[in-house]
């Protein structure tokens, strides 16, 4: 199961830096205790357990003190009872298994006896889907044949009762569906779906089950363990469990960032465990095809994403879930869950989960709007010029977000949420403010346009005044016109600028009050930080505006006396982390601190915010970076666009 000690040599040093800027996260100790642990995979190994091969031939488990060993694939659905069974007989050991909450939950609720929690995920959704050759909402009432596999018929049949729905070979699903056999199958967008692809020479229909008729699926790729081993009476089995966790997602940071080396990773581990792939007709041949699979299960992975780690189960959305999988049957809160045991330090302010269910309130008011009005949403995005801050977008996408709710993928993030996009790119040399505007009023005579974005900055010879002021108030979804909006009366009708109203989320979601607070707000552009220093005052700060070309001693001066920090400079290393004061006389709190700018470092291939140190050595709360501001703005602009599109129709 070993490399030889060059090989990993070799490795170690060519992902030193990407580990150790994720593994800075956890603690650890320079003499390690060993720790046994089975581990039982509730599939073979593949690319949806890359992070669980690169910790394997990485020796990231062995580092952690983890004896790991692979059990042998089970039948579908009895994972938790092998888990069991095999827990039961190394009692001394801990035993881990995957499976997914649709499988988890009701077999939990079957047989209380199996006493196993779920304490992470790999996938933060199902991307259980059927594929089929047809499109399934134009069959006139013709009943469709759904093959699936035999341990999810019951809840195949639930969300789709219109179609009869059988158990079928895995094996052959892909066939049975060319051929005819069924009209549809039971598929993942991650697997089945790019091989039928290539199969089939044109994308085949897809239907997601995770919403459609209602369907709460939860998470996929659980991990869980045995109830007994997370008690405080077995702290060692325990500390085993996330001491697995962080070695299983260290690596998975490490395929989410390089997926051709995370496929090399898959690769090796089933050399160095004499593994062979599942004889199946649903996996393509080719280097191409694993690693778009890969990429698509990181997709999933980066859903997982909360603060400083990947793997977070939020509670509510595992209740929610759960509360669909069992049809309302009374399930205590967080039935099978154990959140405590991997999870965000307290002072951090993260707002990943935050701004997936800010997603999905916009995607709910998008398709509730079609449904009434018979057209979706509509966002029309003019961009003049290249801007500076898209310079990596693509990498920030690979990295940090996914395709359907991305700042840098506006176009198929309103694809997947029920909106249509069109994104405008115009020269940066050769456009004139006339061209610009003739080009703006185009828009605007598009009744079916509700949202416009000019993107700021525009290039120095443009009349920025003229071209942002061409912009109607009704279609402002960006909140240029915001702050003069508010100051003449019109509350109602005016939307926020969408990093601003990130901001007031999140610090909405965590209770941050700054009523008779002394607020410093580092920065001044009229997009990020003016709105911001307006809402702060709006909501009954004390508030104080610095910006980059202050001198230091000032700064560490104004940032000292602030128990309310927003840096919004965009400036890395701008604010220093000692500056910020631990505790304040006479309030007796410490500082809260609102990382809003943001700056991505190709040289160390991350995001950087303004202030450079330890933050949460020093304040009380932060937004980290990545993982606060950020993931929000994309779900505020599309909110703007939903309600101004309902605004429009009044």
């Amino acid at each position: 199961w070993r490399l030889n000690s060059a090989t990993l040599r070799e490795r170690i040093t060519s992902n030193q830096a990407v580990r150790r800027s994720f593994a800075n996260s956890f603690s650890s100790s320079s003499k390690r205790s060993q720790h046994v642990i089975s581990l039982q995979l509730d599939y073979y190994l593949s690319p949806q357990f890359a992070g669980v091969a690169s910790a394997l031939v990485n020796n990231t488990y062995s580092s952690k003190g983890i004896d790991i060993s692979f059990l042998p694939i089970c039948p579908v659905g009895t994972e938790q009872a092998h888990v069991r069974k095999h827990q039961n007989a190394n009692p001394s050991g801990v035993t881990l298994g995957t499976v997914e909450q649709n499988i988890f939950i009701p077999n939990l609720v079957a047989d209380p006896s199996l006493k196993t929690t779920a304490v992470a995920a790999m996938f933060g959704q199902s991307p259980l889907c059927i594929a089929s050759l047809k499109d399934p909402t134009l069959g006139d009432g013709l009943k469709m044949k759904i093959g699936t596999h035999e341990d999810t018929v019951e809840i195949m049949q639930r969300i789709f009762p219109e179609h009869t729905v059988v158990a079928s070979p895995r094996a052959s699903k892909n066939t049975d569906l060319v051929n005819g056999t069924v009209g549809a199958i039971q598929a993942y967008t991650t697997t089945e779906v790019p091989a039928l692809r290539r199969q089939l020479g044109d994308e085949p229909f897809v239907t997601p089950m995770e919403g459609h008729n209602g369907a709460k699926l939860g998470y996929s790729q659980v991990i869980f363990a045995p109830h007994e081993c997370l008690q405080e009476d077995h702290l060692d089995q325990k500390l085993a469990v996330q001491k697995f966790l962080e070695a299983t997602f260290e690596g998975y940071n490490n395929a989410v960032r390089d997926p051709h080396e995370a496929v090399r990773m898959v690769n090796e581990a089933k050399k160095m465990l004499n593994l062979d792939d599942e004889n199946n007709d649903h996996w393509y041949p080719s280097a191409e095809f694993d690693v778009e699979m890969l990429a698509k299960c990181n997709d999933y992975v980066k859903r997982t994403f909360q603060g400083d780690r990947y793997g977070v189960i939020d509670a509510k959305r595992w209740n929610n879930a759960n509360a669909w999988l069992l049809e309302g049957s009374s399930a205590s809160e967080n039935f099978g869950l154990d959140a405590t045991v991997w999870h965000p330090p307290p002072n951090l302010l993260a707002g990943n989960e935050l701004s997936r269910n800010m997603m999905e309130e916009a995607r709910a008011s998008a398709l509730s709007f079609k449904e009434k009005h018979g057209r979706k949403p509509s966002l029309a995005v003019v961009t003049v010029g290249e801007l500076k801050r898209y310079q990596h977008g693509d990498r920030r996408l690979q990295i940090y977000s996914n395709p359907a709710s991305s700042w840098f993928s506006k176009t198929s993030t309103g694809d997947a949420n029920g909106f249509d996009v069109t994104e405008i790119h115009l020269d940066g040399a050769s456009t004139t403010t006339e061209e610009l505007l003739d080009k703006i009023h185009h828009v605007r005579d598009d009744l079916n346009v509700d949202g416009i974005q000019l993107m700021w900055p525009l290039p120095d010879h443009i009349d920025s005044v003229k071209a942002f002021s061409a912009i109607d108030v009704e279609r402002d979804v960006d909140g240029i016109h915001y702050i003069g909006q508010l100051e003449i009366g019109n509350k109602d009708g005016a939307y926020p600028p969408v990093t601003p109203a990130a901001t007031i989320a999140l610090m909405d979601e965590y209770n941050i009050d700054v009523e008779d607070k002394r607020v410093l707000v580092i920065g001044r552009s009229p997009i990020v930080g003016s709105p911001i220093a307006h809402m702060m005052r709006e909501k009954g700060g004390a508030v104080t505006v610095a910006h980059s070309k202050i001198s230091d001693e000032t700064l560490m001066k104004l940032v000292g006396d602030a128990e309310v920090v927003v840096c919004c400079a965009g400036v890395p290393g701008l604010v220093k982390a000692e500056w910020i004061t631990e505790t304040h006389e006479g309030s007796g709190s410490g500082t809260v601190v609102i990382n809003v700018g943001t700056t991505f470092d190709p040289v160390i291939d991350s995001l950087v915010s303004d202030v450079v140190g330890d933050i949460g050595k020093f304040a009380a709360k932060y937004s980290p970076v990545p993982g606060g501001i950020g993931p929000i703005s994309a779900p505020a602009l599309f909110r703007n666009v939903a309600k101004a599109a309902w605004d429009r129709m009044k």
